[in-house]
């Protein structure tokens, strides 16, 4: 039988899992060059004030093509790549620390072929994804 300590701590951790679990699916079609494009904004939810974003991309298949996602604000962006589709490890967490706004966010491919992924994203209260969990909002801007 399980104790209330041991009840209490499952609780908190599906809370703190739910809180960062903000993904995306989408689909790349056939062309080598497919790229989808999101706008993801960083706001103060009362959580805090947004330092950065942090962002990583899961390959789901079919094409055995790398599938790299670019997070861009201002004068700082970064890249994440998963090379392997279809397996269960996610292309490293990366960050970019440009505090409150809007995030251009795009989601490429390398080869031709179509692609399943899974954006996952989060706004930080803290500089290089530190901090807590804020305000974290998408809108979809282009589909290929």
């Amino acid at each position: 039988m399980m104790g209330l300590r041991t009840l209490a701590s499952l609780a908190v951790a599906a809370v703190a899992t739910t809180a960062l679990a903000h993904t995306q699916d989408g689909t790349l079609g056939d062309t080598a060059a497919s790229t989808d494009y999101y706008q993801i904004t960083c706001s103060d939810d009362g959580s805090g004030v947004p330092a950065s974003m942090m962002v990583q991309v899961q390959h789901r298949g079919p094409a055995a093509v790398p599938v790299p996602v670019v997070v861009h604000r201002g004068t700082a962006a970064t890249a994440t790549v998963d090379t392997v589709g279809g397996d269960t490890t996610p292309s490293p967490l990366v960050f970019v620390n440009g505090n409150d706004g809007v995030y251009n966010v795009f989601v490429t491919k390398a080869g031709g072929g179509p692609v399943n992924y899974t954006l996952s994203f989060h706004c930080m209260t803290g500089q290089n994804g530190g901090g807590l969990h804020t305000g974290t909002t998408i809108v979809f801007r282009q589909n290929q």
